[in-house]
């Protein structure tokens, strides 16, 4: 039975932060991955350092998506789609973002019986303005959000699916993640955009008066649950994947203040609508499977720093003269970067 597992191939659909570093933790277990995503960057380039096979195109694409998935036995789709504000926008682009790659991936495993499907969902925005704090798994679905929508939309797809064609279906419920490697230059992904916004000087704009409460995981949790689950074959169906603690927005620019050394400035802007007001996940379901420990936000946050701060050393020694370890935050100052939008 071992052998068998540890001779599972894996396809990760999309290889940005999440995908890659999921992709990456579950290399690590033995499990050999397949990357496809749509364009290259530098996280291609280091799968493919490590002997990842690594396929550039459109998982929308049927025929591109049949010549990704020979031989595979599971596929893990991280494929982000439009950011919650974007998704607000543009809600017709956001479910042709969103539901084309699932659909056509859906469509392939319904015929390949042994193959299975994770999928990665959206805890902070499926349940909208739940209606108890933590929100469990059997809590009602609400959302408040054009992106909550189209999340749930794909949890409903891919829950059919396995009822009516039996693929096999994980679906991961993930609270707002955060830790190395996320990008700081971005509207979703506030600890990262917080981080480098007040290194840099800049005031951290805040939609609402900060009270608004979020359930922030570190990657590492995230990675080291939903590896377990998959190489483990685990029959979680959907399951909640956060911290099981939350915190304000106040607190989160506290906490990062601290850990930074410098007092932040903050911006108020006005609450939005579709901002959920509070959202912690209920993780004893998880708990249930397996010995999962999260480590607290300002340990998480601690971590994170120190990750920016050596890879700022890293780029001062190699290019000299000094560049400054938040440049790209500079260029982002049309940001709304709050947890409301993570």
């Amino acid at each position: 039975m071992e052998s068998s597992r540890r001779s599972r191939r894996v396809l990760v659909v999309g290889w940005g932060f999440l995908g890659a570093a999921l992709g990456n933790r579950i290399r690590d277990e033995g499990l050999e991955v397949r990357v496809l995503t749509r364009s290259e960057s530098t996280r291609t380039h280091a799968a493919r350092l490590e002997g990842m096979s690594v396929m550039i195109g459109d998982a929308g694409d049927p025929g591109f998506l049949a010549e990704s998935m020979e031989g595979v036995d599971h596929v893990l789709c991280a494929a982000g789609g439009l950011l919650p504000l974007a998704a607000a926008a543009q809600p017709l682009d956001d479910v042709h973002a969103a539901l084309t790659p699932l659909l056509t991936i859906l469509e392939h495993l319904r015929r390949r019986p042994c193959a299975s499907l994770a999928f990665l969902s959206s805890g902070g925005t499926v349940y909208g303005n739940p209606t108890r704090v933590p929100a469990s798994e059997c809590d009602p679905l609400q959302p408040i959000s054009t992106y909550g929508v189209s999340r749930l939309a794909c949890e409903l797809y891919a829950e059919m699916y396995a009822r009516t064609c039996g693929v096999p279906v994980q679906i991961f419920r993930l609270a707002n993640v955060y830790g190395p490697g996320q990008s700081s230059d971005r509207s979703q992904g506030a600890v990262a955009v917080f981080l480098h916004r007040v290194a840099a000087g800049l005031p951290l704009r805040i939609v609402g008066d900060g009270s608004a409460i979020r359930d922030y995981v570190h990657v590492a949790d995230v990675a080291e649950a939903v590896t377990r689950i998959i190489a483990g074959d685990l029959p979680v169906g959907t399951v909640n994947v956060g911290s099981g603690c939350g915190h304000s927005v106040l607190s989160l620019a506290r906490q990062v203040g601290e850990i930074i050394g410098t007092q932040p400035v903050l911006d108020f802007l006005p609450a939005r609508r579709h901002d959920v007001d509070s959202i912690v996940l209920d993780i004893a379901k998880l708990t249930s499977f397996m010995d999962y420990r999260p480590i607290d936000l300002h340990q998480g946050l601690q971590l994170t720093w120190h990750h920016v701060m050596a890879g700022q050393l890293a780029v001062d020694r190699a290019t000299p003269p000094y560049t400054p370890i938040v440049q790209v935050a500079a260029d982002a100052d049309g940001l709304e970067p709050t947890a409301a939008a993570s």
